[in-house]
């Protein structure tokens, strides 16, 4: 053997005897060697309970019992029957209102994706179909949990929030997003109007928000405020609002929360990927929440806004700006005895809801095709009146006298 060959051998074995790799290292700027698969177990969530959403039709749970909520005590709204007073009425608009809304980007719109999780269904919902939800065993079906149930990330407004669907009629393929409002309410949305609107058919949610940051505090810019606590994304510095505490992640959430706990109920139907279908959506509330219903309705193409007792925000940018909603979907519902009466006629008219003022008391529906109603029927409180519950007069039949009305504004007429 060659002396040369003898003496590399010898060499070659030394080195793998000592643990040396004898292969050339990597040239400076090269790539790593890809790091070899590791195997994960199927069953692994990949995203906490959210990626639930992922698995199997055959492995989500069943679904819960109906859970009873407790019908609505007299003046049920409790915090939102705060009126939702702008103590910064008719101040001068600066050029920051203008700015706040302008700043719903692209990346706003996508709800902070890295928030939310892009939890697609097995089954693609049919959006020309609706919603397929089982009626086998017709009933009222009623959830109430709180925020950081269906969002280990949620820090604030952790109050209940609820949703309702009635099996006893057909789904209209429509969820209500039904927002309370200026507080911190124990209870979010409206036991005794959800369970009303989920007997007409529809998909009902109240989520739990920040409402609780006072508009005077916003100044000129309230509408900056309110899209913060509907995006999460920095529009106003005097509040601080992060995603997982937003309007728009918390219907992600509570959506599939809803659809985990109730298959049956095809909440998913109402998700567009990691957003909510807001073509299928009617976004509304009362008081503080009419006011952030308005709002939302220009920034998101939704299917129609109902808005009660309100809005209000005199004077402020945001009501007269265009938006992405058609006014035609625009509907407002005000109280005499209300002490914002007179704000919630001239934001109507600022917001361009169709039609004039119209008083509905002893009339019915369309009422002359007017989407500002208004009545002066008999009630111990105005202000939360225009919602089912303890102060919204009845009938002698125990009927709300306000029923037909509320059947035309959300779309449900008989």
């Amino acid at each position: 053997m060659a002396p040369r060959l003898i003496v590399a051998l010898a060499l070659a074995l030394s080195m793998i005897g000592c643990g040396v790799d004898p292969a050339p290292a990597a040239r400076d700027g090269a790539p790593d060697a890809p790091a070899e698969p590791r195997d994960v177990p199927a069953d692994v969530a990949l995203d906490g309970e959210d990626a639930a959403l992922d698995a199997r039709a055959e492995d989500l749970p069943e679904p819960d019992a109906p859970v009873d909520v407790p019908a609505d005590a007299p003046g049920d709204i409790g915090a939102d029957a705060r009126p939702d007073v702008a103590t910064v009425a008719d101040v001068p608009i600066d050029a920051r209102a203008d700015a706040s809304l302008d700043a719903a980007s692209d990346a706003a719109r996508d709800v902070a994706a890295e928030a939310r999780v892009d939890a697609a269904p097995d089954v693609a919902p049919d959006a020309a179909t609706g919603p397929r939800v089982d009626r086998s065993t017709p009933q009222l079906h009623s959830f109430s949990f709180r925020a950081n149930e269906a969002d280990p990330a949620a820090r604030l407004a952790l109050g209940s929030e609820t949703a309702f669907l009635d099996t006893r009629v057909a789904p209209r393929g429509r969820l209500v997003v039904y927002l309370h409002g200026a507080g911190a309410p124990t209870t979010c949305g409206s036991n005794e109007h959800g369970r009303l609107l989920a007997s007409w058919g529809f998909h009902v949610l109240g989520p739990c928000y920040v409402s609780d940051y006072g508009v005077g505090n916003c100044g000129a810019d309230i509408g900056g405020c309110r899209l913060e606590a509907f995006e999460g994304v920095d529009h106003h510095p005097f509040v601080t609002i992060t995603a997982p505490d937003a309007i728009e992640t918390r219907v992600v959430r509570a959506l599939q929360h809803l659809q985990r706990r109730h298959p049956g109920g095809d909440w998913q139907y109402y998700l567009d990927g990691a957003r909510p279908r807001w073509g299928a959506i009617v976004i509304s509330g009362i008081s503080h929440g009419a006011s952030s219903a308005g709002l939302i309705a220009q920034v998101r193409a939704v299917d129609r806004a109902v808005m009660l007792s309100g809005p209000l925000d005199s004077g402020q940018a945001w009501l007269a700006r265009a938006g992405l909603t058609a006014r035609s979907r625009y509907w407002g519902f005000t109280h005499r005895a209300d002490p914002q009466h007179s704000g919630h006629l001239a934001a109507f008219a600022t917001l361009g809801v169709p039609g004039a003022p119209a008083f509905i008391d002893g009339m019915g529906p369309p009422y002359g095709g007017t989407h500002r109603l208004a009545s002066a029927a008999t009630t111990t409180d105005g202000h939360s009146s225009t919602q089912a519950g303890g102060s919204s007069p009845r009938d002698a039949t125990g009927r709300y006298v306000f029923q037909d009305a509320w059947r035309l504004m959300y779309g449900a007429a008989p």
